[in-house]
């Protein structure tokens, strides 16, 4: 049996450091159940309404954001009944006349049915110049998804076990894309009392990339998982854009689409398949209420968001999240996000910020959802 911990390791390395080479993800929206869309600053909002990026004191006159999102969903257990497979094979292989040793290889290798496990990636950077004229953010940002698939033919489950002719598979599918823009905002006061409309663009150079890797599970190698080599590639124009309105001093509603370009890349060939990468609108709502001391928001994703065109998983979220802040020294941040498919899990999450001395700040957040699903965000920001 070729297949190791090292080899699966690397494979998970392999998918990270594609996606840290890029660049950070929001602390602070993911200690908040992932709402952003009418609460996000002046600093945060290129990653979540371009409009908000308006959204600063008269105190602010620059703003550098750096972070990093890493989240995982594990639903069937997967990484840990490959170790268990793993582990019987390589037993098997000095033991093959074992009759109990096969038996318990074929049930280990029937738990791998059908098994999933996705992976997603977000690094990025911001710099911001909010100013009343056209408030702007420079930004690049990475987002990586990873999806991992097992099937298992029923003739590897019939005689005596054959690791070096297996027809059961392995199959990952990756698909990335990294951002770099402008988001442009400009605020309007309306002839109402006290009430303003933003309106935000981001123009931005997208670039694209896919793998898809499929082999026989007996078949698989870390030395195979080349992306240097075998990914796919491609660089287009995209945009995103958004409104946000303020019917009162502390209340805001915000609309946002992003990706307004549909975008699709093939992958590479592998073990005679191909899949298609999926970059498309994902428009959301928000509504939030902001105070000194206290922020309470909730997102709504108005459309669902597909990663490949041959794999029926889509995520589609409602979102909810509050702050307390502690006269802008420090922040502590709770949140709810529910699942609106059946392809991911409702998730709690929490995080805390700090600035103590009002121009260095660090923040994290987390989350937490059944079926082995967890998600960590760090950023540090300046300001000034």
């Amino acid at each position: 049996m070729k297949m190791t911990n090292v080899s699966l390791a690397v494979l998970m390395a392999s998918v990270s450091s594609q996606a840290l080479a890029f660049g950070a993800a929001d602390a602070r929206s993911t200690a908040m159940g992932g709402t952003g869309v009418a609460s996000s600053n002046y600093l945060m909002a290129a990653f979540h309404n371009p409009a908000q990026t308006v959204n600063f004191t008269g105190s602010d006159d620059f703003g550098l954001l750096l972070g990093v999102n890493l989240g995982a969903h594990d639903s069937d257990d997967l990484y840990n009944k490959i170790d268990h497979f793993q582990q019987i094979d390589e037993e098997l292989e000095y033991n093959n006349q074992d009759q109990n040793l096969q038996d318990e290889w074929r049930a280990a290798l029937r738990e791998l049915d059908n098994g999933s496990l996705s992976v997603d990636t977000s690094v990025g950077i911001a710099v911001a110049i909010p100013n009343k004229y056209l408030s702007m953010n420079m930004f690049a940002k990475a987002n990586v998804a990873t999806i991992a698939m097992t099937d298992v033919v029923d003739s590897d489950l019939v005689g005596t076990p054959d690791s070096e002719n297996m027809q059961s598979t392995v199959h990952g599918l990756i698909g990335g894309t990294v951002d770099v823009g402008i988001a442009m905002a400009r605020a309007f006061d309306l002839p109402f009392q006290g009430q303003r409309l933003s309106v935000g663009v981001t123009p931005k150079a997208q670039h694209i990339v896919a793998l898809n890797y499929k082999n026989t599970v007996s078949g698989f190698e870390e030395d195979d998982v080349d992306l240097g080599s075998e990914y796919q590639e491609a660089t287009v124009f995209n945009a995103d854009m958004g409104i946000s309105y303020m019917p009162t001093q502390h209340l805001t509603l915000g609309l946002a689409a992003k990706n307004i370009f549909a975008q699709e890349l093939e992958t590479n060939v592998s073990y005679g398949t191909q899949a298609t990468f999926l970059v498309e609108p994902k428009y959301t709502a928000g509504i939030a209420f902001n105070s000194r001391l206290l922020t309470v928001a909730a997102d709504y994703d108005i459309s669902a968001t597909r990663y490949f065109k041959e794999v029926e998983h889509e995520t589609q979220f409602a979102r909810v999240g509050a702050e307390l802040n502690a006269w802008d020294w420090a922040q502590v941040r709770a949140g709810y996000s529910h699942s609106l498919t059946d392809y991911a899990q409702d998730t709690v999450t929490a995080g805390v910020g700090f600035k103590p001395f009002g121009a260095f700040g660090f923040d994290l957040g987390a989350y937490y959802g059944e079926d082995n699903n967890y998600g960590v965000s760090a950023q540090i920001v300046l300001t000034l």
